[in-house]
């Protein structure tokens, strides 16, 4: 396996070109605002009055392959990336807040559960995974580099499913309602004055019907098996999509049930930017960069800068 990845990563850095599809992003250039008062309610809140983000999630939050080689491009993905001039959350934030931590720069390598910077989400992980992540978040956050947060207004971005629905043949979305509200408690009771942002998924199996003519991905998903349901089996594509709306159901409902807490000090709300992204109405070019290169399934940099500008815009 490990030889098989090196020679993909070979092979995906040889044929990556990196570019976005036409018209591309511009540069973030909303106007500075001035610092806005103390927010008293999380429902008041402004962009400048976030003091700290931090992101909890799988391999799309870690950013793994991003850019075509097997690390996890913490810098620069959508939600906690502080990398200078990465089209993310963070640095978006950092315009109406110069002081903003919790931002990762750089790569890591997959698998870690160390984080970045705030970025504690891990590769591979199911939303079982989460109160390990939300363990070892406290614990930096408990550190001397992180300790002013405590009383800070923060922003949780908290996208984590993929997983959860690619094991369709197993997984049930009474078990993702249990173990998603069981973390939202934790994340409730573990960080006071927190914004969650709680992230829909996209119809997964849409990936392998856009890929379905490029021989290198026909090797490359089956090989990695990163996804046990995405293979070319009608019947397991379509579970995976019913899976995947009932997910996106349950993050919706359990984060109505935090937000009629009505607690001033917590809330969480539904970022439905990616939900419906229409994969298989976009051409094969179009396509073929928003996903990696390495594997033809995990988002591409194009790819989360979008996902960064929906957010936003969401927000």
């Amino acid at each position: 396996m490990i030889a098989s990845v090196v020679l993909m990563a070979l092979v995906a850095s040889a044929f990556g070109n990196y570019t976005c599809p036409a018209p591309g992003f511009k540069p973030f250039n909303c106007p500075t605002l001035s610092a806005p008062p103390a927010a008293t309610d999380v429902l008041s809140l402004h962009p400048g009055n976030i003091a700290g983000i931090m992101a909890l999630g799988d391999s799309i939050t870690a950013g793994f392959a991003m850019q075509d080689l097997p690390l996890e491009y913490r810098g620069t993905v959508y939600s906690a990336g502080g990398d200078e001039g990465a089209l993310t959350i963070g640095n978006f934030l950092k315009q109406y807040n110069p002081n903003l931590k919790g931002q990762a720069t750089g790569t890591t390598i997959p698998l870690t559960e160390l984080g970045a910077g705030l970025n504690f989400a891990v590769s591979g992980a199911r939303v079982k995974d989460l109160p390990g992540q939300i363990k070892r978040l406290s614990a930096k956050l408990n550190s001397a580099e992180y300790a002013s947060l405590k009383d800070e207004w923060k922003l949780l971005v908290l996208f984590i499913g993929a997983n959860d629905i690619c094991e369709c043949k197993s997984m049930t979305a009474e078990q993702f309602r249990t173990d998603l509200t069981a973390a939202l408690k934790l994340i409730h009771g573990t960080f006071p004055k927190t914004f969650v942002s709680m992230m829909t998924i996209f119809n997964i199996s849409g990936v392998w019907d856009v890929h379905s003519d490029r021989k290198y991905c026909d090797t490359a998903v089956p090989l990695l098996h990163e996804c046990s349901c995405l293979v070319d089996d009608q019947s397991l594509l379509r579970k995976m999509d019913d899976l995947g709306l009932e997910v996106n159901q349950v993050t919706k409902d359990v984060a109505k049930e935090f937000a009629q807490l009505k607690d001033p000090l917590f809330t969480a709300v539904v970022q439905p930017a990616v939900e419906k992204v229409p994969l298989k109405t976009f051409s094969k070019d179009y396509v073929e960069d928003l996903l990696s290169d390495l594997d033809c399934f995990h988002p591409s940099l194009c790819t989360d800068q979008g996902f960064a500008v929906g957010v936003w815009n969401n927000m």
